[in-house]
């Protein structure tokens, strides 16, 4: 008995150990895995963006709207080339490319060892069917490729395109949704998922609530992200969003409107206002068809004599700055110097004296979409109503002003929201506007076929220059996002937030 008492109590105290070490580790885990769990986030980080624009769809393809651009293009799905902050090209997929001396072929040199998600190789075969599928399924803005004469791939890292005619704007293009290179192997509902190549995958999409973005395992890029989700909120007119950026539950709000802008300088701490510069320009389009009133050029001085343009961008309450012609300063073809028709209210009303308004039915008519609301008409009506020159405002919903304005052109005046590439429609005799002039034309076919980039920032500039002294149209605002961030946001840009915001370089540590 006694040896056999000596060989168990090390049995037992074995047990004992065991017992108590899994009492202990059952106590401690949890600490343990929360603890883990913490470290792993912290290692990743998540940035919490309030938007103001909900996406309808994810699927970029055939959705217009700047808000799944906006979370989508750069992050999610990468383009050929890509566009900065201040609108000049810059490498994408391709690492460099260059023209021949006759501007008609382009070549471009591929990143190797980029991936999509699902393991499939970014290579230029996956850029050439991209491009196939934009002209075969008539993705928005497939016209663009009309003047492709040939693209070819003679290696996965090289990629040629042959064009009908000169077109220095080809790498613009293939920095915007038009050169998004897709997954032909992909089999997945574009409208809630996606098959990119980015630094970033879609985790999650509730629509009109929620979209969240986690960090691909696959993206080999340069532009990898240095944080493990990005959570866009959505909330109608940027409700509460400044708010909640001060009280922390989110770290960024951008594109404010201008009412929650407002709203922003009563809040207090927490937080920072600041501002960028957007590609968009709010444009009072004139109907130049010969049967208009507005035909003729000195009544189009008139009206642009007439527009306070300062006033209309002082309504905005920081959202939009005066345009001093057809181009921003995200164009390369800007130029700071030049303001023509400054606000002159009896210059306008001398050249209106011109015409009695019963050439005109009594009135013009300005006629645009009811989504940019009763304000900036009514502004407008007035400012021309000093000049002698009457204004009837009417809204439409989309649908009838596609019908009554794009269709028909039955108006004198619209508002439109224009990008610097739409200075092209001023060269095109079948656009909005009707503006039928042979120099203008001319002109641009000069921008096109520009041999350098410093020669189509010189073409272009004279070409926009030319347009706004023929008052093909009065050019107002140019918007200017306000965004709110904490102060733990690191890699936010200003610029273009409203349309193109490069998450992968967001931390909120």
């Amino acid at each position: 008995m006694k040896e056999t008492r000596k060989r168990l109590k090390p049995s037992l105290v074995f047990v004992i150990a065991l017992v108590v070490l899994s009492l202990i580790a059952a106590l401690i885990w949890p600490v343990v895995n929360r603890w883990q769990h913490t470290k792993a986030e912290e290692a990743g980080g998540t940035v919490r963006i309030g938007a103001r624009q909900a996406p309808a769809s994810l699927d970029i393809r055939t959705e217009t709207s700047k808000a799944v651009s906006q979370a989508l293009l750069g992050n999610v799905y990468q383009t050929v080339v890509s566009l900065d902050e201040h609108g000049k090209v810059t490498p994408g997929l391709a690492t460099s490319w260059e023209h021949s001396s006759d501007g008609l072929t382009y070549t471009f040199q591929l990143r190797s060892g980029e991936t999509f998600e699902d393991g499939s190789p970014v290579d230029s075969s996956a850029v050439l069917w991209s491009m196939q599928q934009v002209i075969e399924n008539k993705y928005p803005g497939y016209e663009t490729f009309d003047n492709l004469a040939k693209v070819t791939n003679p290696s996965g890292s090289e990629l040629v395109i042959d064009l009908k005619s000169p077109d220095s704007r080809l790498p613009y293009q293939l920095a915007t949704r038009l050169g998004i290179v897709y997954n032909r192997g992909a089999k997945v509902d574009y409208s809630r998922q996606s098959a990119g190549s980015g630094p970033y995958v879609v985790d999650s999409f509730k629509p009109g609530e929620e979209l969240v973005l986690s960090k691909s395992k696959s993206y080999q890029g340069p532009h990898k992200a240095k944080s493990a989700k990005i959570i866009f909120s959505y909330a109608d007119q940027s409700k509460d969003q400044v708010q909640q950026v001060a009280s922390g539950k989110l770290d960024l709000a951008v594109d404010l409107s201008a009412q929650e802008a407002v709203a922003a300088k009563g809040i207090g701490s927490g937080f920072t206002l600041s501002t960028g510069l957007s590609d968009e320009n709010l444009v009072l389009a004139i109907n130049n068809s010969q049967s208009a009133i507005t035909s003729d050029d000195r009544f189009r001085q008139a009206i642009r004599y007439g527009i306070d343009r300062q006033a209309i961008a002082n309504s905005a309450e920081g959202t939009a700055k005066a345009l001093t012609g057809p181009l921003n300063e995200l164009s390369v073809g800007y130029d700071a110097n030049y303001a023509p028709f400054q606000y002159d209210v009896n210059k306008a009303s001398s050249l209106a004296s011109y015409f009695n308004p019963s050439f005109y039915g009594g009135h013009l008519r300005l006629v645009y979409e009811d989504s940019l609301g009763q304000a900036i008409g009514d502004e407008i009506r007035d400012q021309l109503g000093k000049a002698n020159i009457p204004v009837e405002v009417t809204m439409l919903n989309h649908d009838d002003f596609q019908d009554r304005v794009v269709n028909k052109h039955d108006y004198e005046l619209t508002l439109l929201t224009m990008s610097n590439a739409d200075v092209d429609q001023f060269a095109n005799p079948s656009s909005t506007m009707l503006f039928d002039d042979p120099e203008c034309q001319q002109l641009f076919r000069m921008v096109t076929g520009a041999k350098s980039d410093d020669d189509f920032a010189a073409q272009l500039k004279q070409y926009a220059q030319t347009i706004s002294e023929k008052c093909a149209s009065a050019w107002l605002t140019q918007k200017t996002p306000i965004n709110a961030s904490s102060s733990k946001v690191k890699g936010f840009v200003d610029n273009m937030s409203d349309s193109y915001l490069p998450a992968w370089n967001l931390t909120a540590n």
